[in-house]
């Protein structure tokens, strides 16, 4: 189980697998304290496969890869708090049938998904047991969205993100990325929003400074940049936590089991 309260300060919750796990000691001097490592599943992997005759034999594959293995050498050379993300794309309510065979989605601490049709998007907003909602910077929106399902998926406690460093490597994915911030904050004020890094390597990444700045090109103020970094971010990892737990869940740190040895000596 996560102890939430190691995950505050700044977040950047998205790290492609690809970046150098040697280099993770690098994100700590931008100023950040928690990050994610996202394995991503693209649609083609996660389709139902043809049925098989009764005489071949039974073959139980799981759809979601393992998440990746973070040696412990790694994790002594940085303080880092390191989570495990799967970011999964999809197009229909099918894939809800993953989610309940999958046994390596379990490992994972946050489950982003990227609907690839409106059909996808409505489920993951108001049905789909999932943390955070991602879409692909290199193309435009091929739907709406629209203020209904942005306050549902709010009210549910489900996450948008936006990613900046495919805006360092493309110009359209730049656009793109600015016109969906700005629609977030026209139908939604920018309530629920993340902002991550999505980056293969170091220089991808930007300081806490500079991401904060990025916020005002992104529609946001001062305060809400920062909250897209540390306090949204903080919330996301509290819900992913519930919904590993169930609804209902309480997290007992060893101060609290202290203080309650103290008074029953009492």
């Amino acid at each position: 189980m996560l102890n939430t309260n190691t995950y505050s300060g700044f977040c950047d919750l998205f790290i492609d697998k690809k970046y150098d796990i040697n280099k993770l000691n690098c994100i700590e001097k931008l100023g950040f304290n928690t990050i994610a490592i996202n394995t991503h599943v693209e649609e083609g992997s996660v389709e139902p496969k043809k049925k098989k005759k009764k005489t071949d034999p039974k073959e139980k594959k799981d759809p979601i890869p393992a998440p990746v293995e973070i040696p412990e050498d790694v994790k002594n050379k940085t303080k880092l708090n390191i989570l495990q993300r799967v970011t999964i794309e999809f197009s229909d309510s099918s894939i809800s049938h993953k989610f309940t065979q999958s046994e390596n989605l379990r490992k994972y601490d946050i489950i982003a998904v990227l609907p690839k049709t409106l059909q996808a998007f409505q489920y993951a907003c108001g049905t789909l047991d999932a943390d955070l909602i991602t879409f692909e910077p290199q193309t435009r929106l091929p739907f709406k969205v629209s203020r209904k399902l942005y306050r549902l998926a709010v009210e549910r406690g489900v996450f948008f993100e936006l990613t900046y460093s495919p805006a360092i490597r493309d110009s359209t994915s730049r656009k793109n990325i600015i016109a969906t911030a700005h629609n977030y904050h026209a139908i939604g004020k920018s309530k629920n929003i993340i902002v991550t890094s999505g980056a293969e390597n170091f220089t991808q990444i930007r300081s806490v400074h500079d991401v904060c700045n990025l916020g005002f090109i992104l529609g946001l103020n001062s305060n809400e940049s920062l909250k897209v970094i540390r306090n949204n971010a903080h919330k996301l990892i509290l819900k992913a936590q519930g919904r590993k737990c169930g609804k209902h869940y309480m997290e007992v740190t060893s101060a609290v089991i202290q203080s309650e040895n103290k008074i029953s000596e009492l």
